[in-house]
């Protein structure tokens, strides 16, 4: 029960900051408050309904620890940008597109998703594909040494589960045809 309230709480206040509706002297204000928090107890309802928050049961401490993850993830969005920008406008630089497995030593579903997530969320990397039989994303990049970053964002997703960082080293997929 303290999970499912905990995720409600969580929910409310993302919602709160998102919308910005934090005023309560009018009755459209009032409204609006109302149906956010219909719709974070709805999202509620149907996290508990699906069995999501008995599957992921570090759900409480993931949900604690992201604030600095969403900040240097927010940071490494940042450069990214920067980088693929400075790319697109001077023709000179290095544009090599290629996909590489990226292993992962992650527990939970969340954790997967959310390295996934951060990965494709970052500009000049998309995951392609999940094998979690392999423990292995498919990530195509932009830029050759793309796969660089892919390592700390892994280490610091396991932190997020209160896991070990390992340094796992991405390889080159190999072509195709070959």
């Amino acid at each position: 029960m303290l999970r499912h309230l905990v995720l409600f709480l969580v929910l409310c206040g993302f919602w709160a900051l998102l919308s910005g509706q934090l005023d309560w002297s009018e009755p459209g204000q009032r409204y609006l408050m109302g149906c956010g928090v219909v719709s974070c107890a709805l999202t509620t309802l149907l996290m508990w309904r699906v069995g999501f928050l008995e599957k992921e049961g570090n759900f409480i401490m993931i949900a604690l620890k992201q604030p600095p993850y969403l900040l240097w993830l927010l940071w490494q969005i940042i450069v990214s940008n920067w980088d693929v920008a400075m790319r697109v406008w001077k023709p000179g630089l290095d544009i090599d597109p290629s996909i590489v497995k990226a292993p992962y030593k992650l527990k939970s579903e969340l954790a997967v998703a959310i390295y996934a997530n951060s990965i494709t969320l970052t500009p000049g990397t998309v995951t392609v594909d999940i094998n979690a039989e392999k423990k292995e994303f498919l990530v195509h990049q932009l830029t050759p040494g793309g796969e660089g970053g892919l390592a700390p964002m892994h280490d610091r997703v396991a932190k997020l589960e209160g896991g070990e960082p390992e340094t796992l080293t991405p390889k080159k997929a190999p072509e195709a045809g070959a």
